[in-house]
């Protein structure tokens, strides 16, 4: 990267939504050498100029259009370019495309196009990788390119984990998160009164889809599909369990755990059922792997050094992740040595759409951290065999037949869009990505 700095040949970045994430990708890559943010594309021009200004760039500096070929010679004369339309982006003078809207059908359309452009794609758009992900990754190796969620984000974070422990031969029997959930948070909706994340995001919605669990299920689907591990139950069972317990609770029934299996992905939650957060051994907002070895000598090496966990394995932990900050790292490992952060191999697991409420037949689906549905992790397996509707689809979409509170919503109880570009994806990849 200073080799880069000092040749004059930064990596240069699109970033796709200036929202809270978004911007906060810019701010960093501000700081760093051999890397720009070339062109920062959002609906809302002032915000994304705010951000360049942010870094001690004046609008007079900037190149506002929407034009390709005014953008392209910005770009290619050191300029840096805001647009509110990022369908141009692909064709643009950029190394890779940071994909931060939130969007999950706008940020499908977008990764395809970059790819087909030959931009490395570093997603945070979590919400497109659990739909779409197995597909666009296929197309990045075909376009000999990088389709990566991002570093910093929990996925990544956790995946940088991963790949640490399998790489010296560890068992991973289960990796997660920490989540802070309230037990009657799963049914509310996006104007209840919040326990505040302010700094994610200023949307109600986004908000409340941490709140009610989706946000971390979405997450851990993500984990799934790069890794091949898979819930052990449908939404996974979420104990309340603090740092020190991980290895003592995720471990196998036979051996005084909750698992049924090993390599599995979980959440541990920090409240307890009467909604009281867990001390300082909490997990949090960090993530985890319990590691376990079939060779005796790492096992009783791994019992020594995790002592003070008092369980047959040992559980790794990060008591942070610095989302958007981190980001920059897994587009520097793109562009520099071809190397994803997490890339998802095909749906080991699915998202399913669960009603919060009982729902009547012309309801309209409002999608993740609304009124209408939330998120479960299950086998891509069982749903499929199931019909389940995957949660990407849960919104803007009408409900056709009455749905129970609780109950998983099936391509039979609404009516799909299926002139739409996410839906056509998604049918590509369930009849390529096997």
């Amino acid at each position: 990267m200073e080799e880069l700095e000092e040749r004059g040949e930064p990596i240069a970045v699109a970033v796709i939504g200036v929202g809270a994430m978004g911007a906060g990708a810019m701010h960093k890559m501000a700081g760093m050498a051999g890397i720009r943010c070339s062109v920062a594309a959002d609906l809302d021009v002032e915000r994304a100029v705010a951000s360049y200004e942010m870094n001690g760039i004046g609008r007079d500096q900037i190149l506002i259009s929407d034009n390709a070929v005014k953008c392209r010679q910005a770009i290619a004369s050191g300029k840096p370019v805001v647009t509110d339309n990022a369908l141009i982006v692909p064709e643009l003078n950029v190394d890779a495309v940071l994909e931060a809207t939130g969007s999950t059908s706008f940020g499908a359309r977008i990764a395809y196009e970059s790819i087909l452009a030959g931009k490395h794609v570093a997603m945070l758009t979590v919400e497109t990788d659990v739909v779409v992900g197995p597909i666009l990754a296929r197309m990045a190796d075909s376009a000999n390119v990088v389709y990566t969620l991002a570093s910093g984000d929990q996925p990544g974070a956790i995946l940088e984990m991963y790949h640490w422990a399998r790489t010296l031969g560890f068992e991973v029997v289960a990796a997660g998160r920490g989540e802070i959930r309230y037990p009657e948070d799963r049914y509310q909706g996006p104007h209840e009164e919040t326990r505040g994340r302010p700094w994610v995001s200023t949307s109600p919605r986004m908000e409340n889809s941490f709140r009610d669990g989706t946000k971390a299920q979405i997450e851990m689907a993500a984990v799934s599909n790069s890794t091949g591990l898979l819930p052990d139950v449908r939404g996974m069972h979420t104990p309340q369990v603090g740092v020190r317990g991980l290895p003592r609770v995720f471990r196998r029934k036979a051996d005084g755990g909750i698992l049924s299996r090993k390599g599995v992905i979980e959440t541990a939650n920090s409240v307890n059922e009467e909604g009281t957060l867990v001390g300082e051994d909490q997990v949090g907002n960090g993530v985890f792997l319990v590691i376990d070895s079939p060779h005796p000598g790492d096992k009783e090496l791994i019992r020594h050094f995790f002592s003070h966990q008092g369980g047959t394995g040992g559980a790794l932990y990060r008591p942070y992740h610095l989302t958007c900050l981190e980001a920059p790292m897994s587009i520097a490992r793109a562009a520099l040595f071809h190397v994803e952060t997490a890339k998802p191999q095909k749906l080991h697991s699915e998202l399913l759409a669960l009603a919060k409420k009982d729902l009547a037949s012309g309801d309209i689906l409002d999608g993740a951290g609304g009124e209408t549905v939330y998120a479960q992790v299950e086998k891509a397996q069982i749903a499929k065999t199931e019909n389940c509707l995957p949660f990407g689809f849960a919104e803007n979409v009408e409900v056709l037949r009455p749905v129970k509170k609780d109950q998983v919503l099936t391509y039979e109880d609404v009516g799909v869009q299926t002139d739409e570009f996410l839906y056509w994806l998604r049918r590509l990849q369930d009849l390529t990505v096997k």
